[in-house]
């Protein structure tokens, strides 16, 4: 009993430990901001969407503007102004792999649109990722649904009668920094909104 409650402290110390980053994607034009994080094992990070239409898709370092086998991908989020409702978060889970991404828009990514997670100062660094972005010759969007990999939220939306929050998610068995899990996620694309009944719900919620 007493080494259960042990394990059971141990793992409550360990989630008031991880912490959050944010990454603003677009806020500043084509980059993201900060265009690297450190982050710590069990960190989470989470990615903010300016206008107008952005992705975060992660890739491989030998290859800047290409998906990776199994990695993350938050689908397309638009916005016309402002900070997007929707946010994508990603837990890393493995602080000794660098973890590279990059935007699938249009040009962005060969724009210097891309970042890294735990990026080292030697070697294989941000500065080089970013320059062999640039002379990338495609920037390819992935297949795989969007939210793979990690877990979309819609933030709260406030009205005159009240506060409602709207979310959605999915996670995937694949790990941020692994590039070998795979697995399924919500096959809600956010390019194509909530859906109608969701605006139905929000309607009907604000005139109440």
């Amino acid at each position: 009993m007493l080494f259960q409650s042990i394990i059971a402290s141990a793992s409550l110390v360990g989630l008031a430990l991880a912490a959050n980053h944010d990454v603003m994607v677009g806020m500043d034009g084509l980059t993201f901001t900060p265009n690297t994080t450190t982050a710590a094992n069990g960190d989470t990070v989470t990615f903010h969407f300016y206008p107008m239409k952005h992705s975060v898709v992660q890739a491989a370092f030998a290859t800047p503007c290409e998906p990776m086998a199994g990695g993350f991908y938050s689908g397309f989020v638009p916005t016309s102004s402002g900070e997007s409702m929707t946010t994508f978060m990603i837990t890393v889970n493995e602080t000794t792999k660098p973890i590279w991404f990059y935007c699938s828009q249009a040009s962005h990514c060969q724009s210097g649109m891309v970042g890294a997670i735990n990026a080292p100062t030697t070697g294989n660094t941000i500065e080089k990722f970013v320059a062999s972005a640039k002379s990338a010759s495609n920037n390819t969007t992935p297949s795989v649904t969007a939210g793979t990999g990690g877990t979309l939220s819609a933030m709260n939306m406030t009205s005159a009668s009240g506060t409602m929050t709207m979310s959605m998610s999915s996670t995937a068995t694949g790990t941020a920094a692994s590039s070998t899990g795979t697995g399924a996620a919500s096959a809600l694309e956010v390019s194509k909104g909530l859906g109608f009944s969701a605006a139905f719900a929000f309607l009907g919620y604000l005139f109440v």
